[in-house]
């Protein structure tokens, strides 16, 4: 909301008016912090043993009365800081709080007054709206500053409390849960925590990771939720399964100043996460410089992490956490994080022989990286696919509920008799035969002809056989459900009134848990057919005579019939042929754009990443920016393919080199520039596609998400957080886009083709969301 500038004479700040660039975030230093990090010792600082803060702390640069005094640098999760200083022996005074405070009263008065008259306001709005009001207590700074404002401006008995216990947080925090209990004692206090502990969940789903964020849904989202609608049925008197509607105002302590993704949001979010809920952010515009003046103003408890350095009040071991806070807390409450990093050792495998080995992987968090269950000491998969033709087996082993349980959102399913069954699913009728033994359950259907329903349809009996496998009864779907619509008890799943939204099946695997631990179709390269082109590449010549008359191709007699067989497998990994080597239909598409086009070629260029063994290497294995000699290539490509024999090595790479030279996706889309002396290519640099075109990025992305078990709702960061083991590549990865250009370019496509693509870049979300009823050949019907 404001700046500030240093007060010399109180140790402060005052807040200002005045626009001086960025403003940065402030927070208070207090003795604990000094002493952890060991001024005193290494400095002579002489540290007051006083309550108040020291000094203040911009980033991890520490200014005393205005000028910049030392700062941390490096550290982690078993490393402190390491501190450098331009003053020794200083001799600390504390900060003049009370008169901090009177300087900055007038506007911080005014300040305060508008939130309160928000806070009121949007409580006049929705109170007849709403079922219930309450405010998310988490025991950090925002949410106490934010509580206090709430039981300021509005009635006591018109909210609840919701704190949620996660079970990962630390002792602090639920010290100062018992204070503020104590500070507003006529509130209406509730405690929402998962049925299950958190040392259990991560053995049970695997340690979260950065793209396995499954821990926030299960163990915060889900319990406060339920929390609601059992105070909800309490006051109705009435069963939790008999909830039949839920809608309410919830309170946030977000602020803008938090990140980049926080600095999109508004007032009042109606829905953005859960449909259930309207979200209200009443301290959204306030900086930390505010923030902890109205502490230190109000006497307010302060959560004693931050007295030690934190920036921040969170869970014990985090996949988003900085390094700065896994250092403050691991060399602070060093035994509360321990056991958190037990469950990694124990669930992860590596092979490390000793703990110097551990220490320096769980420093550098790479167990933050995992995107599947690969690497999982507990990783499971309990189904075995095979597509062929015109059959999909569905082979189960170990499920955890029948098959048939989370089909009902699908469809209506009938038996016909013999073990032979049919499923109705909008327009069209799938009939499957399902074999029940001891050990395994086989599903085997006939797949149905491609349109936009049996696309969907597919995804979605997939995912509802991968819950039956899976479930462990997280609750997550339950609360998620927007008509309430789903109950999940200990050991019993019951679908009321079901309007098949499709939403609890409408994710990865369909299952938290299988996207967590299960390893199948996490895109691990094929270690198969990389030499299958005759030491031919696409060639640019090649698509034009193809263009030309896809129908008498094989006929024309400008191509040897080695080259012909090469076309064979780059037609069909580039989707032009189908499996009989006949033009795919969208060819009649394709032939209206000019073969030069760097439009049809990414079409070409991104299907081949997805459909050839050798693209897949090569966007996942070679770097941009870098110039790599043939050598290199091969020894890289040697590396990958053990145990395939030179000739294969040396044939694939020539087929890859002669596609680059060959063809606009080396030149053209930046995917290798070659260095050529006399007619043998001796370094190819990967720069990337200088100037995209947004339709290849949409296409990229529709391509992204059919492989990826068709889950056409993602967030950017998800997007961008690539690794050979997943399927699916982002346009960053496949074009050398940065995450600020593609963020644009979603924003102009969400605005050119809405009917495709919509985003939501604001508040704590980065959403994208891709219409479930197109197909990746409708993006090509746009070019």
């Amino acid at each position: 909301m404001y700046n500030y500038e240093w007060d010399p004479e109180t140790g402060g700040y005052l807040l200002t008016t005045k626009i001086t660039g960025v403003i940065k975030e402030v927070r208070p230093v207090f003795k604990e912090e000094l002493l952890l990090l060991g001024f005193d010792r290494q400095f002579n600082w002489q540290i007051p043993d006083t309550d108040l803060p020291l000094m203040w702390a911009e980033g991890r640069r520490y200014i005393y009365r205005g000028e910049c005094i030392g700062e941390a640098v490096g550290g982690g999760l078993f490393e402190l800081p390491v501190l450098k200083a331009n003053i020794l022996d200083l001799k600390i005074l504390p900060v003049d709080v009370e008169r901090m405070i009177g300087q900055n009263r007038s506007l911080m008065n005014g300040l305060v007054q508008l939130t309160l008259k928000s806070i009121f306001s949007t409580y006049k709005k929705f109170v007849s709206q709403v079922d219930l009001l309450y405010v998310a207590f988490s025991g950090g700074k925002d949410s106490m500053v934010l509580l206090d404002l709430i039981q300021r401006a509005l009635p006591h008995n018109d909210f609840e409390v919701v704190f949620g216990d996660t079970t990962m947080e630390f002792s602090d925090t639920y010290s100062i849960l018992g204070e503020a209990q104590k500070f507003w004692p006529s509130l209406s206090w509730h405690i929402a925590k998962a049925h299950i502990n958190a040392i259990d969940s991560w053995q049970v789903f695997g340690p979260p990771a950065r793209t396995i964020r499954w821990c926030c849904s299960v163990h915060k989202t889900a319990p406060s939720i339920l929390e609601i609608k059992q105070v909800l049925a309490k006051r109705k008197n009435k069963r939790l399964d008999e909830i039949s509607r839920l809608r309410v105002l919830a309170f946030l302590g977000i602020r803008k100043e938090e990140s980049e993704a926080r600095s999109a949001y508004s007032l009042l979010a109606d829905g953005n996460k859960h449909t259930i809920q309207i979200n209200c952010n009443p301290i959204l515009e306030w900086g930390t410089s505010e923030l902890f003046l109205y502490i230190l103003s109000q006497r307010l408890p302060l959560n004693k992490l931050y007295r030690y350095g934190s920036h921040r009040v969170g869970c014990k071991l985090c996949p988003l956490a900085s390094s700065w806070y896994e250092s403050i807390t691991n060399h602070v409450r060093e035994e509360e994080v321990k056991p958190f990093i037990d469950v990694i050792k124990k669930t992860i495998r590596r092979g490390f022989n000793d703990e110097k080995k551990w220490k320096e992987y769980l420093e550098s968090g790479g167990w933050k990286q995992r995107a599947s269950g690969k690497y999982l000491s507990n990783s499971e998969d309990k189904i075995i696919e095979n597509i062929s033709n015109d059959k999909a087996t569905y082979i189960i082993r170990g499920m955890n509920y029948p098959w048939k349980t989370w089909l009902t959102p699908i469809g209506d399913v009938f038996y016909n008799g013999d073990d032979n069954y049919s499923i109705i699913y909008k327009d069209i009728s799938v009939t499957f035969r399902v074999n029940e033994s001891s050990d395994c359950t086989s599903i085997t259907l006939t797949i149905p002809p491609k349109t936009k329903s049996s696309i969907r349809f597919m995804y979605l009996f997939r995912n509802a056989l991968y819950k039956s496998a899976y479930c462990k009864n997280c609750k997550v779907c339950m609360v998620e459900c927007k008509t309430c619509s789903l109950f999940i008890s200990e050991n019993e799943i019951l679908f009321k009134n079901c309007i098949r939204c499709e939403s609890c099946l409408d994710k990865r695997k369909g299952c938290l848990i299988a996207s967590s631990v299960s390893t199948t179709g996490d895109g691990n390269m094929s270690k198969t057919n990389i030499d299958r082109y005759k030491n031919f590449g696409l060639r640019l010549d090649w698509v034009k005579i193809f263009m030309e008359n896809p129908s008498v191709f094989w006929q024309n007699g400008r191509m040897g019939s080695h080259m012909l067989i090469s076309f064979k497998a780059w037609g069909k990994e580039s989707g032009l042929l189908d499996k009989r080597n006949n033009p795919l239909p969208i060819t009649i598409t394709l032939q209206a754009i000019d073969p030069d086009s760097p439009l049809l070629w990414s079409y070409l260029f991104v299907n081949l990443c997805y459909s050839s063994a050798l693209f897949t290497w090569y966007v996942n294995h070679v770097s941009f920016g870098y110039e790599y000699k043939s050598n290199d290539l091969l020894l890289l490509l040697e590396d990958d393919y053990k145990g395939s024999s030179e000739t294969t090595i040396k044939n694939a790479l020539s087929s890859l080199k002669d596609t680059l030279k060959s063809s606009p996706i080396g030149p053209l889309l930046g995917q290798g520039t070659c260095q050529i002396n006399g007619k043998v290519i001796t370094t190819i640099t990967r720069m990337g596609w200088l100037n995209p075109d947004p339709l290849a990025i949409l296409y990229s992305l529709y391509k992204f998400a059919e492989i990826s078990d068709n889950y056409f709702s993602f967030t950017l960061s998800d997007l961008l957080a690539d690794s050979p083991e997943r399927p699916g590549i982002s346009p960053a990865k496949l074009f050398n886009i940065s995450r600020e250009t593609l963020q644009r370019m979603l924003y102009q496509l969400s605005h050119d083709h809405s009917d495709f693509i919509k985003v939501v870049f604001n508040k704590d979300l980065d959403n994208i969301y891709l219409n479930n009823e197109k197909t990746s050949l409708d993006v090509v019907e746009l070019f």
